[in-house]
């Protein structure tokens, strides 16, 4: 409750200093379910005009890619659109990228999301302050607020046991793209708890708690059903397991089960 009124708060204050003052303004980056919370709270607190504005104030999500998942709340005075402010923000306004790479990357260590983020906390981040982590081993790029940039730039200098150098790219120079590989995953119905289960290989009964805790999102909105039966094309998203397409039930086998594809982004 107490997440929700300070979050209530912050989307009313932005939202109306936006409109009246006429600058814009944000949020720090948000994560999947922060982001859902926001949406109930419009929702809750009858906040969207039917002209889709706050307060007056035009809003929209981003954090440095499309299809970034952790991303900020923009809010804009009347004199900016979504579109005009997006390209400002690929070009380096609010959100940087910063490209982190070893110094001799024959002597590399192979790192993870999670070394990253260790190091990134360790300078006394907030998680708050950046955004999504992509690492392709032994690259990193990390989106970040433009103006804790430079602070990480000049202190972070070792992810895990290999010391890094860094450079400051606008988003829209990031080289990063997501990869993903297609499975096949035998299922008995296209029930979230079976799928989650089966692409992460997990028991039934972790993939329903974590259904529970509400860490599970589709098409970006929380799904606390196990029995939520997931549509071709839905794109799934799961706090600490990462994300796939599902991209439907290809046939039924001998035995009543069915083979299923599914595209899960690395």
């Amino acid at each position: 409750m107490e997440e929700k009124n300070i979050l209530k708060g912050r989307i009313r204050d932005l939202a109306s200093k936006a409109a009246n003052q006429g600058y814009v303004t944000r949020t720090r980056f948000l994560s999947l379910s922060e982001q859902n919370l926001f949406q109930k709270i419009l929702q809750e607190e009858k906040y969207l005009s039917a002209e889709g504005t706050i307060f007056g104030s035009a809003y929209f999500f981003y954090g440095g890619q499309m299809d970034s998942d952790r991303k900020c709340a923009f809010f804009l005075p009347d004199y900016y659109d979504q579109e005009t402010y997006e390209v400002l923000i690929d070009q380096g306004e609010e959100i940087v990228c910063l490209h982190l790479y070893p110094k001799a990357p024959q002597f590399a260590d192979t790192f993870t999301h999670r070394d990253v983020l260790g190091s990134l906390m360790s300078l006394g981040l907030e998680r708050e302050e950046f955004g999504d982590i992509l690492v392709r081993a032994p690259e990193a790029y990390v989106f970040l607020l433009k103006e804790v940039a430079p602070i990480v730039k000049e202190k972070m200098s070792r992810i895990k046991h290999t010391d890094i150098r860094s450079e400051i790219l606008k988003p829209s120079e990031c080289p990063w793209e997501r990869e993903f590989i297609e499975k096949e995953i035998n299922i008995a119905s296209n029930r979230l708890d079976n799928i989650l289960a089966e692409v992460f290989h997990l028991s039934r009964g972790d993939a329903q708690s974590l259904i529970r805790g509400e860490h599970v999102f589709v098409e970006g909105e929380t799904v606390v059903a196990n029995a939520h039966e997931l549509k071709e094309g839905a794109r799934v998203s799961i706090e600490g397991f990462g994300k796939f397409l599902f991209l439907g039930i290809k046939k039924e086998t001998r035995k009543g089960r069915f083979q299923a594809l599914i595209k899960q982004y690395r």
